[in-house]
């Protein structure tokens, strides 16, 4: 628990002086909107109530398991797999995509149980890498749109007129999310996540699906373990370099001070280096530089 609650914290002076650095330095591209001072960084809850919202990140760094959500229950649900990630995909006529869940494991013993529960559903499939990611990217697209339909306007417009409003950070809410180690509007972005299920998403649900996706990375190194004869001795998991380049755009294609704020965080405050995989087998590469 302490080792969790020392991320938490270390997260959150990151959080207080990566939006200092945001803030102040002029030699990165600034933000389309216009990024203001959060209040509740000024005004955060008594620290009677942290214990619960650690304790509550604790128990959603569970493994989450198949909600059994589904579009209709005429469509077909297929379940693909590689390394750290299972999808249960569901699809309609003409193999027309409806709908997806993504189940991260936290090891292969993890995963084995997983698959045999989920081939009462239907048989698992094992896909490559490049397969993996590329359906990662078609569920992203077709959640957004689901989003936009249902809300009818963009969420970056949606976004500027509430930052205009209220400014970015707002209420003891805000202050809370922030103790516990994730952004303010958020439940992905952030040291772990404070989500129920895969469908969970914070008012940033834009921005929210970039780090959800990020999470979901099939390949990555957590924090102070080993694989692909990799050590990870720091305290942030390092994901496959082409998880944080999809993260990197995204957080781009957002466009909101929100995005902004996450993406300078994480690629300029933090630096994580990501998981580069060569001729050679996979290495560490330092991180890209977000402007």
């Amino acid at each position: 628990m302490m080792s969790r609650w020392s991320k938490s914290v270390k997260f959150v002076c990151l959080l207080l002086c990566g939006g200092f650095t945001f803030l102040t330095t002029s030699a990165r591209a600034k933000p389309t909107l216009t990024f203001q001072l959060p209040p509740a960084l000024t005004n955060l809850p008594p620290f009677v109530g942290i214990s619960r919202f650690v304790e509550r990140k604790m128990q959603n760094e569970q493994m989450k398991t198949y909600t059994g959500v589904r579009q209709t229950n005429e469509s077909l649900v297929m379940i693909y797999h590689h390394d750290l990630t299972i999808a249960i995909v569901e699809l309609g006529p003409e193999k027309s995509l409806l709908g997806c869940e993504l189940i991260e494991i936290n090891n292969d013993d993890e995963g084995a149980k997983v698959l045999k529960e989920l081939a009462t559903v239907n048989i698992p499939l094992e896909i490559d890498f490049r397969e993996m990611v590329k359906l990662m990217k078609q569920c992203e697209k077709i959640d957004y749109i689901r989003k936009v339909k249902r809300q009818g306007a963009p969420e970056s417009d949606q976004t500027t007129n509430r930052q205009h409003q209220t400014g970015y950070f707002t209420g003891a809410t805000a202050g809370l999310s922030i103790l516990s180690g994730i952004l303010p509007g958020t439940k992905w972005c952030g040291t772990g996540d404070i989500a129920r299920t895969y469908h969970d998403l914070g008012t940033e649900a834009t921005m929210d699906m970039c780090c959800r996706t990020h999470d979901l990375c099939p390949v990555k190194v957590r924090s102070y373990q080993q694989r692909y004869n990799l050590t990870n001795k720091s305290i942030y998991t390092k994901s496959h370099c082409k998880c944080d380049d999809m993260l990197f755009n995204c957080l781009k294609r957002t466009n909101t001070s929100a995005s902004q704020f996450m993406g300078t965080i994480y690629f300029n405050v933090v630096q994580v280096p990501c998981v580069l995989d060569t001729d050679r087998g996979y290495r560490f590469r330092k991180a890209r530089t977000f402007s």
